[in-house]
């Protein structure tokens, strides 16, 4: 078997004829002047060639080492940029981050609040993937994801992150058509709806036949309604005042807060609870507690909406 050239004691070659000095050399490459010494004798018995000598207290490289000397400085270098440019490539990965999150939360909490987290890390390249089912969440290749169940993909870490209330919801202008009646506007005002997909992730969500029956608003067909398959519509027709929706408190809170709907009922009592899971060994470590955190933070009741 071919025995490997010694690299660090090519290192210290170079450096001596380069500097043609012991001690400069051991000074540049961070070492004592007796492991320099020791790395050339290894070489010269590797090669059984003799690389320096010694002329007026000074060290010079024979001949035949200075012809190649040069030739050598220039693999090193290339060695160097080589593992800058691995190391260059590992830092990359570390910056970046991919997220899953359902898509309505995606749209129309999440997106609204990220650019506060990226002002805090510019550095950081974040990718977001939504989802419509548990299937499709489960086949994105993510650093962390945003779900409404608990029991994680093998090698992922579940946690509690938020709960979500469903709560009746529709335009101020609507509301003041039936008065401000919570019982008018249950039993008359247009009502929409959210289908609940199979196998899709709002299946805990209550819809309006679950509510209205457990709250005894009867007399009227609890079926009948405009339908959307996802939230985030079903939120936006209620901004636009077609209907009053059970809106989920996450996706609405910010229309809430700002006035554009208004709360007409109850929450309904049963809340259903968000979690974050994460991979036991991510790849980018830093940026996903860095992510986890802010996201801890911005889900509090009192946090600032962008």
């Amino acid at each position: 078997m071919r025995k490997r050239v010694p690299l660090n004691a090519i290192r210290a070659f170079e450096a001596v004829a380069r500097n043609t000095s012991v001690a400069k050399a051991a000074n540049e490459l961070c070492v004592t002047p007796t492991a320099v010494s020791h790395q050339i004798r290894l070489l010269e018995d590797f090669l059984q060639v003799a690389l320096f000598e010694r002329k007026n207290s000074r060290i010079y490289p024979t001949p035949d080492a200075t012809a190649h000397v040069g030739r050598i400085g220039q693999a090193l270098d290339l060695i160097d940029e080589a593992v800058l440019a691995l190391a260059a490539v590992q830092h990359e990965e570390y910056r970046k981050l991919a997220v899953s999150a359902p898509a309505s939360l995606a749209s129309l909490w999440l997106v609204p609040r990220l650019g506060r987290f990226l002002e805090s890390e510019p550095e950081l390249d974040l990718s977001l993937r939504t989802y419509l089912n548990r299937r499709d969440a489960e086949t994105h290749d993510s650093d962390i994801r945003i779900c409404p169940w608990s029991d994680g993909a093998s090698g992922f870490h579940s946690e509690p992150l938020v709960e979500e209330a469903s709560i009746p919801v529709c335009t101020p202008e609507l509301a003041a058509r039936f008065g401000g009646d919570q019982t008018d506007i249950l039993r008359h005002a247009p009502l929409i709806h959210v289908d609940r997909a199979p196998g899709g992730y709002e299946g805990s969500y209550p819809d309006w036949a679950r509510y209205l029956s457990e709250y005894g608003v009867g007399r009227r067909d609890h079926n009948h309604g405009i339908r959307f398959n996802q939230s985030g519509q079903a939120v936006e027709a209620a901004m636009a005042g077609v209907g009053v929706l059970l809106g989920r408190s996450l996706l609405i809170q910010k229309a809430l807060d700002d006035g554009r709907l208004v709360s007409v009922a109850e929450c309904y009592p049963v809340r259903t609870p968000y979690y974050l899971q994460s991979p036991h060994n991510p790849k980018s470590r830093d940026a996903l507690i860095k992510f986890k955190t802010w996201l801890q933070e911005a889900v509090r009741p009192d946090a600032v909406a962008a």
